[in-house]
């Protein structure tokens, strides 16, 4: 681990999903194919765009909409919905086609392999301190096999941004009021959405950097970064007792 701040006393630990604690960017990789084979099976004249023009089209939305970023569910509805209706398929079907892709879509973006020694890492920390989920992302933490850990998960949704906004870690704040902002920290790969987003909250933080984030993407430095869970986990721990 390396230390950027000096981390105050800890009293209350959350976590970013993915790409910090698993692996994301193969199970995202099948989804994105299994919602493209699906939307072209159901609508033939979609099947001349593959994956990656789904992403260019979902990448042209964001340009337009920065906000969508931190709801990756409304960000991928949006640019389904817009989609098709470039290859013109008739508006009063797309509502019902975008509910019916995103749900086979999530069927195989829930189909995440946890390594034990994560599960053992989690277990041990919400043993000692109050842990929570931030994501940005819609994954399923029941479907995963990650809630028993965690208090309480926080997603975007209409009335909560996701981060680098403060809206969750202030919804993570009213869960645990005794509980300082200084005295959070929050754990994340992601240079803008996690270290910005705790920096922001007035939360420390932990960079994974083994995660999708480069040093160069860093807008802020985090309190501390780290590459090995089980060498996290095991100082907060010595640091309880």
């Amino acid at each position: 681990m390396q230390f950027y701040r000096r981390l105050q006393p800890v009293q209350a630990v959350s976590f970013d999903l993915d790409d910090t604690l698993y692996n994301n960017v193969p199970v995202m990789q099948r989804a994105e194919q299994a919602m493209r084979d699906y939307v072209a099976q159901h609508f033939p004249r979609t099947a001349v765009w593959q994956t990656t023009d789904w992403l260019a089209q979902r990448q042209r939305l964001l340009q337009e909409q920065p906000d969508l970023g931190s709801n990756m569910t409304h960000l991928r509805k949006q640019s389904l919905a817009e989609g098709l209706r470039y290859f013109g398929i008739n508006e009063d079907e797309i509502p019902a086609a975008v509910a019916a892709a995103f749900n086979h879509f999530m069927l195989f973006r829930n189909d995440v392999e946890i390594d034990a020694v994560v599960h053992q890492a989690l277990r041990e920390l919400a043993d000692a301190y109050p842990v929570i989920a931030l994501s940005n992302g819609n994954v399923d933490v029941e479907a995963i096999g990650l809630a028993p850990y965690f208090s309480a998960v926080f997603q975007p949704m209409d009335e909560l941004r996701g981060k680098p906004f403060s809206d969750m870690f202030v919804a993570a704040q009213r869960e645990l009021p005794a509980i300082a902002a200084h005295s959070w920290l929050h754990v994340g790969d992601s240079p803008q959405a996690d270290i910005l987003g705790a920096h922001r909250a007035g939360w420390q933080s932990a960079w994974f950097t083994g995660g999708l984030g480069r040093v160069e993407h860093l807008h802020v430095l985090p309190t501390l970064a780290y590459h090995d869970l089980t060498q996290l986990v095991d100082y907060l721990l010595a640091a309880r007792r």
